[in-house]
């Protein structure tokens, strides 16, 4: 899929190749640490990627990127099958459920020098139809987004993203947040 950035760059949205190793590395390498400390759902280390890019057949995880000029990947979303342990466990006390086949935990990244560029608006819009079509009913952040990061917020807020509830977690405020597919 083909998309174009606000300024008119082109860009390429597909799923995570085995052979995007190298290129995946760099650009979780390349993160500030404060992009870093609003991403995480597995270590940034090289044997990491390699792992996840050798084992894309058995994974219950979809991992799509967006690659400018076919060569630097820009963006990285994951969207995995039911939730992760912990925010199961958050949602379960205070009485919120969501069944794992009808829902996905997502996790979005964007390089720093391309945040605010629309490239993950963009993605998402090509994306969600694909869960749609899948028969997912709900999409979970997560690890929920730490309440201080605005930009995140706000971006979960006008894709329609619905507070459920805060968290504490590593000294910062988090919300949770869902999107009800309809």
């Amino acid at each position: 899929m083909d998309i174009l950035l606000k300024n008119g760059q082109p860009v390429l949205i597909r799923h995570l190749k085995s052979g995007d190793i190298q290129n995946l590395f760099n650009y979780l390498s390349s993160f500030s640490d404060a992009t870093k400390s609003c991403f995480g759902p597995h270590p940034f280390d090289f044997g990491t990627v390699q792992n996840i890019c050798n084992n894309l057949q058995n994974d219950d995880v979809m991992r799509y990127i967006a690659v400018e000029a076919n060569v630097n990947i820009i963006a990285y979303m994951l969207f995995k099958q039911g939730m992760i342990e912990e925010d199961k466990n958050r949602y379960t006390a205070r009485n919120q459920f969501y069944d794992y086949h009808n829902s996905v935990t997502y996790a979005p990244s964007v390089a720093d020098a391309y945040q605010s560029s629309g490239v993950g608006g963009a993605m998402y819009l090509q994306i969600e139809p694909q869960l749609k079509e899948k028969g997912i009913k709900h999409i979970i952040l997560w690890g929920g987004v730490q309440a201080t990061n605005e930009r995140a917020v706000n971006f979960y807020k006008k894709f329609s993203y619905e507070l459920k509830g805060s968290f504490w977690h590593n000294e910062k405020d988090n919300f949770d947040m869902v999107k009800e597919l309809t």
